[in-house]
């Protein structure tokens, strides 16, 4: 079960305990997983993980420390776009976190303001689900500490088969696959398996967002009951493919994009903080552990 204040008061700051091997210690800073990593040619780089968004972010600091320059889309046979389509971004050498291999990111550009403003201090990179694909990625809120795993750390038939009986462990199926602007395949970590209230509710499992449920305009049309100013109320449930929590905050959001056509709510670190989760990009699972 979930309190208000256990949900809420861990995404202000949490400290980093000592990692042992082949873990990466991260740190929760305002709702914000972030962790150490490297780029071209060992340059550190202060990044933030949005496990939600299909790409990766540069700040423009970044691009004059690491003495980059910006590229267009219509540069890239592949693209096929537009000038009015045209979207910018650089190409991040050598990326990597702790010893995984180092790739280069084509990474897109957004301002960084309201991260930096939040956290207090400069954040260079934003790591999104294309740095990921691939990867099975594990985030032990308990320990933070951040583990790339060699195979799936359950299997998969078996505890589909158990039904979820186990109740320490759920898992979720990953089904939203996109294609992006660099011509590259993403899966989202989207699951069909929420229920909202008792209200089934297709929502993404994104680090980058703090608050524990964010619910879009359409699906926020079922949750018009109490709310304050600011769009905030209370579920009474909410379900995770079978595991239940009770009494958790939630944001009814007047800001949407098209993306609610891929989903209609956003599970956040309010939530998942309170396991053990793994998003196995490589399989396409969602493992949620206490």
């Amino acid at each position: 079960m979930i309190r208000t204040l256990l949900c809420l008061l861990s995404l202000l700051s949490a400290s980093v305990i000592p990692a042992a091997g082949g873990e990466i210690p991260f740190t929760v800073e305002k709702g914000y997983i972030i962790i150490s990593a490297k780029a071209k040619k060992e340059f550190p780089i202060d990044a933030v993980i949005f496990t939600g968004s299909a790409y990766s972010f540069y700040n423009d600091a970044v691009l004059k420390r690491l003495r980059l320059q910006i590229s267009s889309t219509n540069d890239l046979l592949t693209s096929g776009a537009s000038a009015e389509q045209s979207v910018t971004f650089a190409n991040i050498p050598l990326v990597s976190v702790s010893d995984e291999k180092p790739v280069e990111v084509k990474m897109r550009q957004r301002s960084f303001d309201g991260i930096v403003k939040a956290v207090g201090r400069n954040i260079d990179v934003v790591l999104g689900a294309d740095y990921f694909e691939g990867k099975i990625v594990q985030f032990d809120f308990k320990n933070h500490v951040l583990r790339f795993l060699d195979k799936p750390p359950v299997d998969y038939g078996a505890a589909r088969a158990a039904g979820n009986a186990d109740s320490t462990r759920v898992t979720l199926k990953m089904d939203e696959h996109i294609q992006t602007v660099f011509g590259n395949n993403v899966t989202l970590p989207v699951a069909d398996e929420v229920m909202l209230n008792s209200i089934r509710v297709r929502s993404l499992f994104n680090t980058g967002v703090g608050f524990p449920i964010t619910i879009g305009p359409a699906a926020g049309k079922k949750f018009s009951g109490e709310k304050d100013a600011s769009g905030r109320t209370q579920l009474k449930s909410i379900s995770l493919n079978g595991y239940e929590m009770a009494e958790v905050p939630a944001l009814l959001s007047n800001v949407w994009d098209d993306n609610e056509k891929r989903y209609a709510a956003i599970v956040g670190i309010g939530v998942l903080q309170n396991f053990t989760v793994t998003f196995d990009w490589k399989n396409k699972w969602i493992v949620l552990e206490k």
